[in-house]
């Protein structure tokens, strides 16, 4: 595993990040997508337990964050850690904060009963849950190879999120180059009457190319370098702006009415002032 550095979470600009951290110490999940930073210059968290994680944010100032990412460094509910990871959330209700967890991992009916009663929780104290479906492409199985559920599945969990009160989110992340600017109109389009946003993100790659190479097979011929904007690493990456796609998909919201961010931070800005709890757990079946 890449770099042995470990950090213990991130609170800033009013979020919280957290995880169980790294599988083990020499994997951090069973979901090895070949294009993740985790794989290159990116520091681990700690791998702390549901209650641990709970206690450590809880003396924390309640004032410096209103809402919890469950996200960063693995991938919390990819097998054998799915029940571990809904014990998170579980704990995490407790704080009385909004919660947004990322996943590429496909729920089972059980699994989506537990998140709707922590929707329904949520909704009581007056905070949402965010779900983020991850998928990177609809035909390129390489970029998230098994055991990821194939992309039909994850696109399926976008309405399972939605009709159980949760706010579900296409994480279409990161964009690629080796994937068509057509498969992503077709991703989209998947997910009319399915997600109630849409997100996306340029890709890092670091400089010594590992990441390039996994993916492409060789060096990006166009990118930027910068560190990243969401962590504080002081890397310096290769990074794959997408500006096309970003703005097909800018396209694609205009003419469908549904919210494309390149943003979480925008993304939930908008779910507070546009979608009322009441809205949202009406919709439950």
């Amino acid at each position: 595993m890449q770099g042995d550095k470990k950090t213990l979470f991130d609170i800033r600009d009013g979020r919280a990040m957290v995880s169980l951290g790294p599988l083990s110490p020499k994997k951090y999940c069973t979901f090895s997508c070949p294009f993740c930073y985790v794989h290159a210059d990116f520091s681990s968290y700690e791998s702390f337990t549901p209650s641990q994680i709970f206690d450590w944010l809880n003396s924390k100032e309640s004032s410096s964050f209103d809402i919890v990412y469950v996200s960063g460094d693995t991938d919390s509910f990819a097998p054998p850690r799915t029940l571990e990871g809904l014990e998170l959330l579980e704990c995490l209700i407790k704080l009385k904060k909004d919660i947004l967890f990322t996943t590429r991992m496909v729920f089972n009916d059980n699994h989506l009963d537990r998140l709707e009663s922590l929707a329904e929780q949520g909704a009581k104290n007056g905070n949402l849950i965010i779900g983020c479906t991850s998928i990177a492409q609809l035909e390129q199985p390489y970029l998230e190879p098994k055991p990821i559920p194939p992309p039909y599945l994850r696109i399926k969990q976008l309405s399972d999120l939605h009709d159980r009160g949760i706010v579900s989110v296409l994480a279409m992340r990161p964009f690629l180059p080796v994937v068509p600017l057509t498969e992503y109109e077709n991703l989209l389009d998947l997910a009319i009457g399915k997600a109630d946003i849409v997100l996306g993100e340029v890709w890092y790659a670091d400089q010594a190319g590992k990441l390039e190479q996994k993916v492409l097979g060789g060096k990006l011929q166009n990118y930027v370098q910068k560190k990243m904007d969401f962590d504080s690493n002081e890397s310096i990456w290769h990074v794959y702006m997408a500006d096309d796609v970003r703005e097909m998909c800018e396209q694609w919201s205009l003419s469908t009415g549904i919210p494309f961010f390149m943003r979480s931070k925008q993304a939930i800005e908008w779910i507070r002032n546009s979608l009322s709890i009441n809205s949202i757990q009406k919709r439950v079946k």
